[in-house]
């Protein structure tokens, strides 16, 4: 894959992480406690894995990463409901 911004291709990997995984829209102030009640309150998109964590990768989303503008792309197309 391309990166958007250099337009040179980017590392391929996964994207993980133990806690809570989400994506918070701009102008939303970061919560400092993290619930799930709290996530919808901000509008947040909550991505896989769960907020439990998975060591199993073949949960965790395709993602590519480039080293240049330390850009990072996932795709949860196949992990979200």
């Amino acid at each position: 894959m391309l990166c958007p911004k250099w337009q040179r291709e980017m590392s391929p990997g996964i994207l993980g992480g133990r806690g809570y995984n989400f994506f918070l829209p701009q102008g939303e102030s970061v919560p400092k406690l993290l619930s799930d009640r709290i996530l919808k309150k901000k509008n947040a998109t909550l991505l896989p894995p769960d907020e439990y964590g998975s060591w199993d990768v073949s949960g965790w989303p395709a993602a590519f990463w480039c080293a240049d503008c330390k850009m990072i792309v996932a795709d949860y197309s196949h992990l979200m409901k």
